[in-house]
């Protein structure tokens, strides 16, 4: 199967941030975890260059190069998500040769539907949104997503979508396909958006106005739109207007992952724009007659705070990722993030948090679960895993503290779902034994020794103590692989912990990876080493 997944392409008036590192963290946690899965996988991410903040970022620092600053600012950005390891196969930037054939024939594809047309406008513009406001959209004659920021009155003649004309259509989509604007509640407000709100929009800008952006084919006067131009991101990524064959492997996007303040263009303006450029582009039409002219999914999360506040360089609240991880470690961010804030709604960011985070659940629950394990084995078994029945170990695991190698099986099940779902976030909780098999958990297996006492029952029966061991040992193993997508790096010293490479292991496949009894039992096991050590908390 394949799996074609983006992030919203980014500004690039300033470096990334923890709120961009959060989405982009969650996408390539699910395109890890269908690599995994054996998956043909292609996760896109990049950069809006056409923008007029853009502009003005680069006005504030007194330059005048604007191809020389994008160059910068898109490689930092590049930079970043490298230092942070994620794994985006490609990176897309608007400024970008592809970018540019593809916009001029969507654009072409639209103007022959006659969905293109020529018209006189005069709106409020929120600069900060680069967005024309209608008075539904303000609150206090201000927009509430830059309140301190004017609105400007802009007459301009332009050319208009008629993105009104599509208003049953998406009515239709949203009622067939609710996936298209997830969690429900953002479909609800999309739906509201479109039944109640709906208009033709403008589609570009007088040349004059604005100093960089896309010209119109065939009129200079005119440059396109920044978020028509960046919404065929997604599929110029995937050889449109370059290389239809891969446009053909790769579309439909089966995620966009995006932030509920772009909401509209995404789950509204973007469908109707393929709908309308498949009326006369041949590719798009065929993608269309086959049910796959739209993205399958788009997943919208909330906004990021940090300790309360909206993130802010005024404020001076901006956190680079790169930072944290120096200071706690990938995974430990990477963990924090994704398990902390429920998908899809809004999150705060607190040190506070992410130390208790660490303390309890990694340094606690999992890292002494797995040192601990170990060296009981090690030190009962000489140095090795007990020369235990895999099958008898996993059946007498069960005492209804701990459901050990039986409720594996099941957290695999239920991980796989969310996984589908997109809740990284609920994927974690069961792994740690929260949710409906939260008998099978790291809490549980914690609890599990403490109730069945090798340490003491090592003296009387040498077997049993063994079967619990392997169990918990096994388990440990099948825990590693549900967290490599999450946390790579500790799901590595998880199996090294247990005499594994990791790599090697990979290439036997997920089903042999999650079969019971992939330990081997007696194989020798190294010095436990600690996963979390102590940190020294940052206290704010």
């Amino acid at each position: 199967m394949k799996f074609y997944a983006t992030t919203p392409i980014y500004y690039v008036n300033d470096k990334p941030h923890i709120g961009s590192a959060y989405t982009t963290i969650v996408c390539d946690a699910l395109a890890r975890a269908h690599r995994l899965r054996g998956d043909d996988v292609r996760f896109v991410t990049g950069t809006d260059e056409n923008s007029q903040k853009n502009v003005e970022a680069m006005e504030k620092l007194g330059e005048t190069d604007l191809s020389a600053y994008l160059d910068r600012m898109a490689s930092a950005w590049q930079t970043t998500w490298r230092d942070i390891e994620i794994t985006n196969d490609d990176f897309i930037r608007t400024t970008e040769t592809r970018h540019l054939k593809a916009v001029e024939r969507f654009w072409n594809a639209s103007m022959e539907a006659g969905d293109i047309y020529l018209g006189s406008y005069e709106s409020l513009y929120c600069e900060g949104c680069e967005e024309f406001k209608t008075e539904t959209d303000l609150e206090g004659e201000k927009c509430p997503l830059h309140p301190n920021r004017e609105l400007k009155t802009i007459s301009e003649k332009n050319y208009f979508f008629k993105l009104s004309s599509y208003r049953d259509e998406l009515l239709d989509l949203y009622a067939s396909h609710p996936e298209i604007a997830q969690p429900a509640s953002r479909l609800h407000e999309v739906r509201q958006y479109v039944t109640d709100h709906l208009t033709d929009i403008s589609v570009s800008r007088e040349s004059t106005s604005i100093p960089n952006g896309i010209p119109v084919p065939g009129d200079d006067s005119q440059r396109i739109y920044v978020w028509f131009d960046a919404l065929i991101n997604y599929i110029s990524a995937v050889g449109f207007g370059t290389d239809d064959s891969q446009t053909e492997k790769w579309w439909p996007a089966d995620l966009h992952l995006i932030g509920k303040d772009i909401l509209k263009f995404h789950c509204a303006l973007w469908p109707a724009m393929l709908l309308s450029a498949a009326k006369s582009d041949p590719l798009l039409k065929k993608l269309k007659d086959d049910g796959r002219l739209l993205p399958k999914n788009v997943f919208v999360h909330g906004f990021f705070t940090i300790n309360g506040q909206k993130i802010s360089k005024s404020i001076g609240n901006t956190i680079d990722p790169r930072d944290l991880v120096s200071k706690y470690g990938n995974d430990v961010v990477r963990y924090y993030l994704l398990r902390e804030i429920p998908f899809g709604e809004d999150g705060d960011f607190s040190y506070d948090r992410l130390e208790e985070r660490y303390a309890s659940d990694l340094a606690n629950t999992l890292g002494n679960l797995v040192q601990r394990v170990v060296a009981m084995s090690r030190k009962y078994f000489n140095g090795c895993a007990p020369s235990i029945n895999p099958t008898k170990a996993a059946e007498a695991a069960t005492d209804g503290v701990w459901s050990g190698g039986k409720g594996i099986a099941d957290i695999e099940a239920a991980y796989d779902a969310r996984i589908d779902r997109f809740r990284v976030d609920e994927a974690l909780a069961l792994i740690w034994g929260v949710g409906e098999t939260k008998g099978s958990g790291l809490m549980q297996a914690n609890k599990h020794i403490e109730e069945t006492k090798p340490f003491q029952l090592i003296k009387e029966d040498e077997t049993k103590t063994g079967e619990i061991l392997y169990s918990i040992l096994e388990s440990i193993r099948h825990y590693a692989w549900l967290l490599d997508p999450i946390m790579p790096e500790t799901s590595r010293k998880m199996l090294a912990s247990l005499g594994l490479d990791r790599d090697e292991e990979a290439k036997k496949g997920i089903a042999t990876l999650r079969a019971w009894g992939g330990l081997a039992p007696g194989s020798a096991l190294p010095e436990p080493q600690p996963i979390f050590p102590r940190i020294e908390t940052q206290g704010t």
